[in-house]
């Protein structure tokens, strides 16, 4: 439709007479009210006594009537004897705090008079300010965690057997495929072979079958590398496999199979006398011989990540035996072409210790939640036989290791074990969020991990982190999957 210049002229008039007609004076007076009936910050007083009240960041959502803080407080912080500090207009006539329902009082609480008093929070409070003939009324909400936020939790309940198709399996190795995939290949009892795959372990859901395998596989020596499986037979020869048991040799004799870098696999191999590093299929490796003190057996798992500082991802593992049958303290990473050592001597050394991806999360002085992506590493058996059952984390990457925290380390209902495998999967999760939990804005936040939102239903994706067989101390299999979990990526995302 075309429009003359007299039309678009009426039109223009209509719409500035429609603008002021909606800006009448009762309009412009009641959004006055609003504003001035605004909560502008809120926050608890700190108490000796019940530390950690003053460091809580609170959300004030204007839309919702709702104030709240989203990372809740830690387990068991008392919140029935708390003092507010709420700030508004002096143009504020009355603030009264109401109070149903809780455990040690109830009733009101006039904020303007009486801005020292303690509110109880554990039942339902709000808050009505009050000017002229205008009001606005808050829901108060105090969370609390109902565990800690930064504690690994590992629920005994959640405990499955390996996936074999027999009792009592003898050995077992599993590991990811192409990241969405676990393998597991398991000798049985009866000396036949179980190749199962899951890309649901939080269910437990496994396809299970026998294969035979023509050669005699060294279990431990397993990878994944792509969409590919190399494993080494008994005399050293690499073969190639795929999830319908089918191999094939590759024409290469090894020594040792560390682990897989992309789509190869890494590993050390002995030519006239010397061990060199090894690729298959070779692309950018520097085959030289390895250093005296590099591992040639009993390494932890062998790590990938990738970052935006590093022109190519960076592979790293830790501890292993050395060709005189010591154990190595010392970290190396591999950058595609040449290996260096990274770290040495932070953590004890150890022999097949379980290195983990995963995640990390540190308070700073401002209220903000900093999220890590660190490495961890639990379980091996150091020199004198004795199994490690100190959780250690790295922030950069391999270039430094400490203890973790309390909340970190393994409970009791986790067996002292080493060479034990491990894969870090995600499970959805969902949560309601119609009870006004949400927010357009956190100052000094960034979300801990990509989530959607459809209506009031908000879905995440929660890495939930499974130590899958390794041995016992008495040189047993551990028939066991165990689940474990940062408590905090179990909590609705902060938005």
């Amino acid at each position: 439709m075309r429009y003359n210049s007299q039309t678009k002229i009426l039109l223009m008039l209509a719409a500035i007479s429609l603008l002021a007609a909606c800006n009448k004076k009762s309009d412009l007076e009641a959004f006055t009210e609003q504003s001035t009936l605004a909560v502008t910050d809120f926050s608890l007083k700190a108490d000796t006594k019940n530390p950690g009240l003053d460091s809580a960041y609170f959300a004030i959502d204007l839309d919702h009537g709702v104030i709240y803080n989203p990372d809740s407080l830690r387990p068991g912080t008392p919140i029935n004897k708390i003092i507010p500090s709420i700030s508004f207009s002096s143009d504020v006539e009355s603030a009264v705090i109401k109070m149903e329902g809780g455990t040690t009082r109830t009733g009101e609480v006039n904020y303007k008079e009486t801005a020292t008093d303690s509110i109880d929070f554990t039942g339902s409070v709000t808050l009505t300010l009050t000017h002229g003939e205008y009001q606005r009324t808050y829901r108060l909400k105090v969370n609390v965690h109902q565990q800690y936020a930064d504690s690994l939790y590992w629920n005994e309940a959640a405990r499955v057997q390996l996936p074999s198709r027999l009792p009592d399996p003898r050995s077992q190795k599993t590991v990811a495929l192409a990241d969405t995939t676990a393998v597991a290949l398991i000798l049985e009892n009866d000396g036949s072979y179980t190749l199962s795959t899951s890309r649901r372990l939080f269910e437990n859901i496994w396809d299970k079958k026998e294969i035979t395998i023509p050669f005699t596989p060294r279990l431990e020596t397993l990878a994944a590398a792509g969409s590919d499986l190399y494993m080494l037979d008994s005399t050293g020869s690499l073969f190639k496999g795929d999830l319908e048991g089918n191999w094939q040799s590759t024409g290469q004799i090894w020594q040792s199979i560390i682990g897989a870098y992309l789509n190869s696999a890494i590993g050390l191999r002995s030519v006239n006398g010397r061990t060199l590093f090894a690729q298959y299929p070779l692309t950018n490796l520097i085959e030289k011989e390895i250093p005296s003190d590099f591992p040639v057996s009993g390494y932890s798992d062998f790590v990938t990540l990738t970052n935006k500082w590093t022109l190519s991802p960076v592979a790293f593992f830790m501890g292993g035996v050395t060709a005189d049958g010591t154990l190595s303290p010392a970290t190396w990473a591999f950058d595609g072409a040449e290996w260096i050592r990274l770290n040495d001597g932070d953590i004890p050394a150890l022999e097949q210790a379980s290195l983990i991806p995963y995640y990390y999360y540190r308070s700073t002085t401002s209220g903000k939640i900093d999220e890590f992506r660190v490495w961890m590493l639990l379980g091996g058996r150091k020199a004198d036989n004795s199994i490690n059952r100190t959780v250690y984390i790295s922030l950069d990457n391999g270039v430094h290791w400490q203890a973790g925290s309390s909340l970190l380390q393994l409970p009791d209902i986790i067996p002292d074990m080493w060479g034990c495998n491990n894969i870090v999967a995600s499970s959805p999760k969902s949560s309601n969020i119609s009870d006004n939990w949400k927010i357009r804005y956190r100052r000094n936040s960034r979300a801990r991990l990509p989530y959607e939102i459809n209506g009031d239903i908000i879905r995440w994706q929660c890495p939930y982190i499974y130590l899958i067989g390794g041995t016992d101390s008495e040189g047993n299999l551990c028939n066991s999957i165990w689940r474990g979990v940062l408590s905090r990526l179990t909590f609705v995302p902060i938005i």
